[in-house]
Formats: C-alpha cells, structure tokens, sequence
C-alpha cells in the first residue's frame, strides 16, 4: 500500500520478480480503490454530472435485471460515464477475462447479472477481485509467460491479462475518486 501522511514507504528489495509487483501494485491499487468505495450512496452511485452518460439502467424486457450502457467498438470519443457504469465495467471486466484465461471460459458479458445498488456493486466489484487475489498469491515469474485463452479470441499471456486487469483497476478506480471528489464538492457547494 502507499504510504500516508507519516508512514515510511515500502521499500522493494534489491531484486524484486515481476509478479511481486504485479501483486502489490493489484493489492494496493485495490485496497485504494476499496477505501474510496467507503459510504458510496445509490444517489451517487447513479449520479450523471453531464447529459447523456453511460450507466447502469433497469433492464428493458427482464423485471428485477439491470442492464451496463455498452456499445461494441466504443464510440469515439467515448460516452462520459457514471460511477455505477465505471465500476460495473471494472468488475466485469475481472469476471470475464479472468473466466476465460482461468476458468471455463463460458460467460460472456450478456451473461452477467449486473448489480442495481452501490452496496451491491461495491460487493460484486469486491467478488471479481477474489480470484485474481488468490492466483496473484502464488504466482511466479515463470507463470507470467504462459499463455491462457482469451475472450478476445487470440491467446494472451497471463501476465498480459493481470496488466491489462491491473490498468483497468488504477485507472478506472482513479476516475471514481474524482468523480466522489466532485460529487462531494458540489454537494458542499
């Protein structure tokens, strides 16, 4: 984790493997992340600052399902979306990837059950997280070159899927907390 306000940093030793870092920086850009998601409100959590932003939305045809905004490839430039679009996208994107480089391979987007409250985001965001947590634990730099299956279709390193993961959870948990910065410092106005 980085350190605070009067905390020492952490050093790495002289000679630190990939993987140690993949997993620190994993652990501690979602620990970050976590603590940002401390008291998220479904007001704020839906909370649109321009028109026409992507979000999480009730399902048109399916009562008690909820639908993320997406269109494949992204429009250009892309919609500005809402908290609960952003970390939706985030837990899916860990579910998904991590399902097919890890797991059976048999999901796909459509087939996740999108959550419909910040509690239940944050928790299913918090889920997706579970098992790339535990393979980071144990992995080696010699795990990092293997190659897994892909979504995308063309086999990927498993050290280009936690890069690709771990890009996704810093940036988008970045966004989320200037997004409750704003919410907060216009709510205080």
């Amino acid at each position: 984790m980085l350190p605070r306000a009067g905390q020492q940093a952490r050093a790495y030793p002289p000679t630190v493997s990939a993987a140690e870092i993949l997993r620190r920086h994993w652990n501690d850009s979602g620990e970050r992340l976590d603590r940002r998601l401390d008291g998220l409100t479904d007001r704020e959590y839906f909370w649109s600052p321009v028109p026409s932003c992507w979000t999480v939305r009730p399902h048109v045809s399916l009562p008690d399902r909820w639908d993320i905004d997406y269109d494949w490839p992204t429009p250009e430039p892309p919609p500005f979306t809402t908290i609960a679009w952003r970390l939706v996208h985030l837990a899916n994107g860990n579910w998904i990837y991590w399902e097919h480089a890890f797991g059976p391979g048999e999901r796909m987007f459509p087939d996740l059950v999108v959550p419909g409250t910040a509690d239940s985001a944050v928790a299913y965001w918090r889920d997706s997280r579970a098992p790339i947590t535990s393979w980071l634990e144990t992995a080696t730099d010699e795990d990092l070159p293997q190659l897994r299956p892909s979504h995308l279709g063309a086999p990927r390193s498993a050290g280009d899927v936690m890069l690709i993961l771990l890009d996704e959870q810093v940036h988008h948990g970045a966004e989320i907390g200037v997004m409750r910065d704003l919410y907060r410092a216009l709510a205080n106005g």
